[in-house]
């Protein structure tokens, strides 16, 4: 029987780990056959026990590290000053420099938002719309991030 706080690893229909590896906590019990998981970007969902098997915490440790490094080559929000950036480029209308900067971060946040769903249920199994909006955002990512380095050349373009 499964407790509040056990740590599992998600399994397909024939009982092997779904890969790539998904795991979660058991954040309640609703019954002898379903309880509700708590998945690592905070993601909830009511789940048969049958669907998953309980690890120990060094593997869900192991495996939650893996997911986050592979997260790992986002690209990050941009830190700079936008008026002291816009001040060394007076050749670019202002307005220009700071439309850039809203869609990148714009951008960034779909990104984060939908990255993690999309490297733990893979491309094939992300409805088009949602599968859409992460592309469109990849593509303006590298837009707004080459724009960006044509200005300073310390601001890296992604490579996704």
């Amino acid at each position: 029987m499964y407790k509040k706080g056990d740590k599992v690893i998600l399994l397909d229909y024939s009982g092997k780990p779904v890969v790539p590896n998904i795991v979660a906590v058991i954040e309640d019990v609703y019954g002898d056959d379903r309880v509700r998981l708590l998945l690592p970007d905070n993601g909830c969902c009511l789940e048969f026990v049958d669907r998953f098997k309980k690890i120990d915490d060094k593997k869900y440790d192991r495996i939650l590290h893996t997911v986050k490094e592979s997260e790992k080559n986002l690209p990050v929000d941009l830190q700079l000053d936008i008026r002291k950036f816009a001040a060394k480029h007076p050749r670019r209308r202002k307005d220009e420099i700071l439309n850039m900067f809203d869609q990148d971060k714009r951008y960034i946040s779909i990104l984060q938002a939908y990255s993690g769903r999309v490297m733990m249920y893979g491309e094939d199994n992300i409805n088009e719309h949602f599968l859409y909006e992460y592309n469109d955002a990849v593509r303006g990512i590298i837009k707004t991030r080459t724009f960006f380095h044509e200005l300073d050349e310390s601001i890296p373009i992604p490579d996704l």
